[in-house]
C-alpha cells in the first residue's frame, strides 16, 4: 500500500512508501519547467534550503516531505513559526527520496515552494547593484552566482533569455536559500531590461575574455548603482549586449589557464567592486 497514516506526537502524518504514488508523481513533475510555470511552484531539496525557506518572510512553503528520522528536526523549526496549518507534511521512504532527488545523493529533505512574484522584485533596494546573466546555462554556476550576489550585498539577479531556469532543481540547490534573501528574476529581453536600468542612472559593466577590454583594476566606481553582466560559459557576452555596455571589463590571467569559470569570475568582480563602494 503506497499511503498509510501514522501519528507523530500530536501531528497526523501521511506516510508515502512508493515512488508510484500519485502525489509523488505530481511533485516530480516540478522537475519540468513547463509544470513549474503552470503551477507557480518549484521543488526544493536539502535541509539548509528548507530551513531558510521556513524562516524567510518572502517564502511560501506548501508541502514538506522528509524521511522519518528528520521529522523531529523539522518539527522543532515549525514550532518557531506562528502557524503551519497550510503546510502539508509527508513522511517518505528512502525509495521516494531517491525518486525526488536531483543530485547523486540526497539528505532526504524536500519541499514544494511557491515562486516569488516577479512584478514586485524591483521595488526594493533600487540603489544597490544588480547581477545579470546572459545565456548562462549551467545550473551550478547560476546558483553559485546568486548565492555570491546575496553575500556581496547585491539588490538581485536577473536571468536573461537563453539562461537556465532559476527554479530548476539543481539551480535551487546551488542557491542554498539565497533565493529567499534577494529577488531572482527572469526576462525575455535582457537588452531592454538593461536599457531601463541605464536610463535610471545605472552603469552597465560587461565582461569579456579579451585583453583589449578594460582591465578590471582600472575600473573605478562612484556608487553601487551598477549592473554587472556575465556571459555564457563557452561564448561569453553576446556582441549586441557588449555594445550596449558603458564599459567591458577583462579579468587578467596571471598563470597558464585559458580562462576562469564564470561563477569564480563573477565572485571576484562582485567583491572587487563592492570593496570599492562600501563604507
Amino acid at each position: 500500500m503506497a499511503v498509510r497514516t501514522s501519528k507523530k506526537g500530536m501531528t497526523q502524518m501521511q506516510v508515502i512508501d512508493s515512488p508510484k504514488n500519485d502525489r509523488i508523481k505530481t511533485i516530480r513533475k516540478l522537475q519540468q519547467k513547463k509544470y513549474r510555470e503552470q503551477t507557480g511552484s518549484f521543488l526544493l531539496e536539502g535541509w539548509h534550503s528548507l530551513k531558510e525557506a521556513l524562516h524567510a518572510p518572502t517564502a511560501t512553503v506548501t508541502v514538506i516531505l522528509a524521511v522519518a528520522e528528520h521529522w523531529p528536526t523539522i518539527q522543532a523549526e515549525l514550532a518557531l513559526r506562528p502557524t503551519d496549518s497550510a503546510i502539508e507534511q509527508f513522511t517518505i521512504s528512502q525509495r521516494v527520496a531517491e525518486a525526488l532527488r536531483s543530485t547523486t545523493t540526497t539528505d532526504g529533505y524536500f519541499a514544494v515552494v511557491k515562486m516569488p512574484l516577479e512584478n514586485s522584485a524591483e521595488t526594493t533596494a533600487t540603489a544597490l547593484p544588480w547581477l545579470a546573466l546572459d545565456h548562462v546555462q549551467d545550473p551550478g554556476n547560476a546558483g553559485t552566482m546568486v548565492r555570491t550576489a546575496d553575500a556581496a550585498g547585491f539588490a538581485g539577479v536577473v536571468f536573461g533569455e537563453g539562461s537556465i531556469d532559476p527554479w530548476n532543481s539543481k539551480t535551487v540547490r546551488a542557491m542554498q536559500g539565497s533565493e529567499f534573501h534577494l529577488p531572482v528574476m527572469t526576462t525575455t529581453d535582457l537588452g531592454q531590461w538593461l536599457a531601463t536600468k541605464q536610463a535610471a542612472g545605472y552603469q552597465l559593466l560587461g565582461t569579456l575574455v579579451d585583453e583589449q577590454a578594460t582591465d578590471v583594476r582600472r575600473c573605478q566606481l562612484a556608487s553601487e548603482r551598477y549592473c554587472l553582466v556575465m556571459g555564457n560559459e563557452a561564448h561569453g557576452l553576446r556582441p549586441e549586449l557588449a555594445a550596449q555596455m558603458d564599459d567591458n571589463l577583462y579579468l587578467p590571467i596571471f598563470g597558464q589557464a585559458e580562462s576562469l569559470n564564470v561563477a569564480i569570475a563573477a565572485a571576484v568582480l562582485m567583491y572587487q567592486f563592492q570593496l570599492q563602494v562600501k563604507d
